[in-house]
């Protein structure tokens, strides 16, 4: 029997319902609904929170940060070589299929291995330096710089933050919660310290299994090269169609209109192509809009309006939904104390009205929070 064919709005109604920008999700913890979602980009740590309000209401603000601090949920480097914001449960499946990533980036920056090499084994000679002072504290990023200067000297004047490079393909990490955290003021802690040593059982391939099914729960129907951007590139396709292959007859196949294969865990949600999208606030970096290959993201964004979202510096704009389709952008008044719009074109009065309201009331709490995000 030949796969059935998913139009552009079936695949929008589909990944809407299980980020909760249908109906919100109103049931279980927050890290029960991060882990729902998939995954927050969290570059920014103010705007995860954000994210997380969209689909869940006003319980994720301080929700969020009271989950980072029982450690239920994390933030860290993991996807596509930037910080996330994932629950603590999909850390260690993450962390083991993202971190060769980053021997990748070494590899290809410093045209040396960053384990097998003359210069990488030197640079090893510091790290246990860094992980006695990782132990002892959470440390910045210019802490451990500091540390590594110190231990491996003739390497201080080397391009490209190698000492900082090193230690984040070495070791995984998790950026610790604390008052006045934002971009670039990170500390960090061994991830093994954090949230305890990886299963003994879990390994690449198994890894790879794990991601996949929480991949498609999050962000489903998608293809391979779906996948394999949400992540990073990391690993051939074939190796993908083989973890897709571990989840047996778990997975439902589908097609594109465009004819690209589709899958998708079987029993996802998977609404009609009416069903009722109400207007949505999405944050800056929403992983709603970097979850799919960026050739292939037609099921949330008409594609003359990409670029008035994805900016020429790699910003991802804080942006809205009308019918479940991006319709214009916003921002942050911070003088004013409100949020502007700015839609692409002429919004009908009701969906004016549903995304004030809502702006007013991220507002609120936000500011009850003091969270406020800057950008």
């Amino acid at each position: 029997m030949p796969a059935a064919t998913l139009s552009r709005l079936e695949l929008n109604r589909a990944t809407l319902a299980r980020q909760g920008l249908l109906r919100p999700i109103q049931e279980g913890s927050i890290a029960d609904a991060v882990r729902q979602v998939g995954s927050l980009q969290a570059q920014h740590p103010e705007w995860p929170p954000v994210a997380l309000w969209a689909r869940t209401g006003d319980r994720a603000v301080r929700g969020l940060t009271a989950a980072r601090a029982d450690r239920s949920v994390v933030r860290a480097p993991l996807m596509r070589i930037t910080v996330q914001t994932v629950a603590s449960v999909d850390f260690w499946p993450i962390s083991v299929v993202t971190q060769p990533l980053r021997r990748l980036q070494f590899r290809a920056i410093f045209k040396a291995d960053a384990f097998d090499s003359p210069l990488g084994r030197r640079l090893s000679e510091g790290h246990a330096a860094v992980r006695s002072a990782l132990r002892e504290q959470p440390q910045r990023i210019r802490d451990l710089d500091a540390i590594m200067r110190a231990e491996v000297p003739e390497l201080a004047d080397h391009p490209h933050r190698i000492y900082w490079r090193h230690i984040a393909v070495s070791m995984p990490l998790i950026a610790v919660p604390f008052d006045g955290e934002r971009y670039g003021r990170a500390r960090y802690a061994l991830a093994t310290d954090w949230l305890g040593p990886p299963p003994s059982d879990l390994d690449e391939e198994s890894a790879m299994g794990a991601v996949t099914e929480r991949y498609l729960a999050a962000f489903g129907p998608a293809s391979i090269g779906d996948l394999m951007s949400y992540v990073g590139k990391r690993g051939s396709p074939k190796r993908w169609h083989a973890a897709v292959s571990m989840l047996g007859d778990r997975i439902a196949r589908f097609v594109a209109e465009d004819g690209r294969e589709l899958l998708d865990l079987i029993d996802a949600p998977r609404p009609a192509a009416d069903a009722e999208a109400p207007p949505r606030l999405l944050a800056r970096w929403d992983a709603l809009l970097l979850s799919h290959a960026p050739g292939f993201r037609q099921r949330i964004m008409a594609d003359e309006h990409r670029p008035m979202v994805y900016t020429r510096n790699a910003d991802v704009l804080a942006s809205f939904l009308v019918d479940g389709m991006v319709a214009g952008t916003w921002r942050i008044d911070r003088m004013g104390g409100r949020i502007d719009l700015t839609p692409f074109g002429t919004l009908r009065a009701e969906h004016r009205a549903a995304l004030e309201a809502q702006a007013a009331q991220l507002m609120v709490v936000l500011a009850g929070a003091d969270a406020v995000p800057r950008g």
